[in-house]
């Protein structure tokens, strides 16, 4: 964490090494959160750092905001390390103010927050909606509609992120639905197969036809009649600036910890931004001559909205959802699941 700085992946390894996690002074604290220390669930380890990087240092109110979660593994060898982690020491290095992780502690904060995928699917992608029948498959529009990787609740996520099994979701579960889609999974005849397989070959060819077109009108800086315009600006900067804007509203309201009332106000100003981008992928003729920040924003608020609204209505603490009362829902119930089942994996890297 170097403020006014992209933020850099320091990879979970480090701690799987060895490092401790400290605080301004020097102090570990990550035991202080669980007995497995800085191999405890990736949750647990987030919210150990979210929880310090918020405290006063000082003492008392007249303590000031400064940082206070670093990572340290300067107990290690320097060569060892550097031959270990060529890309954090290439980095640290390349900066215009120099930093050596094999002699100094590096300021951390949790990088990224994930929401588990819970769109349910059958084994072979296809979401599943209204039961119907005996065998279990879905029945209407559910038929056509297929989901793969980390946007899918196939079981194998736990209530965290492990990266190996996004790996898996991607891998396995992508082909899979690959293969439905092209007629050639399940039960297809050979005649079948070859009649998806050039369905498909002809759709993906159409896609990345008109892909290419879009891509090369963007570069060209061209609204859809071929012509620059200053409205076409003011949309872009504006859908850039609100994006900017619900990035913030997410991390500070829907993030590590969440509350009832942050929650709530992340749910009434998301549904204003939503509407917002509606209006403005409208005022582009229907989408046709957005840029893509207008629909970067358009998704990431109906997707932000959704996570926020799901997350207000769930009580229940497990993995990356983690709630926490505020005095104005003090009277709720609130349940927490346990965090030490094989299940769980990644809230966020540090």
């Amino acid at each position: 964490y170097l403020p006014g700085e992209a933020r850099f992946l320091l990879t979970e390894a480090l701690r799987g090494e060895g490092a401790i996690l400290r605080d301004a002074e020097g102090r570990p604290f990550a035991k202080e959160y669980h007995p497995n220390g800085e191999l405890a669930p990736r949750d647990i380890v987030a919210r150990a750092v979210f929880s310090e990087s918020q405290k006063l240092v000082g003492g008392g109110s007249y303590g000031e905001y400064v940082h206070n979660a670093y990572l340290d593994i300067s107990h290690r060898d320097a060569n060892w390390l550097k031959d270990r982690f060529p890309s954090i020491d290439a980095h640290l290095s390349s900066r215009s103010n120099p930093m050596d992780f094999t002699k100094e502690k590096i300021p951390v904060i949790p990088a990224a927050h994930y929401t588990c995928g819970g769109v349910t699917t059958d084994l072979n992608g296809c979401v599943v909606g209204d039961v119907s029948s005996t065998n279990g498959s879905s029945s209407g529009w559910y038929r056509n509609l297929y989901a793969a990787g980390e946007a899918a609740r196939t079981g194998l996520h736990g209530g965290n992120r492990l990266a190996s099994t996004s790996l898996l979701e991607g891998l396995v579960f992508g082909a899979s639905v690959g293969e439905m889609v092209a007629g050639v999974g399940g039960d297809a005849s050979d005649d079948a197969a070859l009649e998806g397989r050039e369905k498909v070959m002809e759709t993906m060819h159409m896609a990345r036809h008109a892909i290419e077109h879009r891509l090369v009108m963007e570069q060209h800086g061209v609204n859809g009649s071929g012509i620059a315009s200053s409205s076409d600006d003011r949309i872009t900067n504006e859908a850039t600036a609100i994006l900017a804007h619900l990035k913030s509203l997410m991390w500070d309201n829907v993030g590590v910890v969440r509350t009832p009332s942050k929650l709530e106000v992340a749910v009434s100003e998301l549904g204003a931004i939503r509407d917002q981008a509606d209006r403005m992928w409208e005022e582009r003729h229907h989408g046709a001559a957005a840029g893509w920040e207008v629909a970067a924003l358009r998704d990431a608020a109906y997707a932000g909205l959704a996570v926020a609204e799901a997350a207000l209505a769930n009580r229940v603490s497990g993995g990356a959802h983690y709630v926490e009362l505020d005095e104005e829902h003090s009277s709720v119930d609130v349940k927490e699941q346990d965090s030490d089942d094989e299940d769980d994996v990644v809230v966020a890297r540090a």
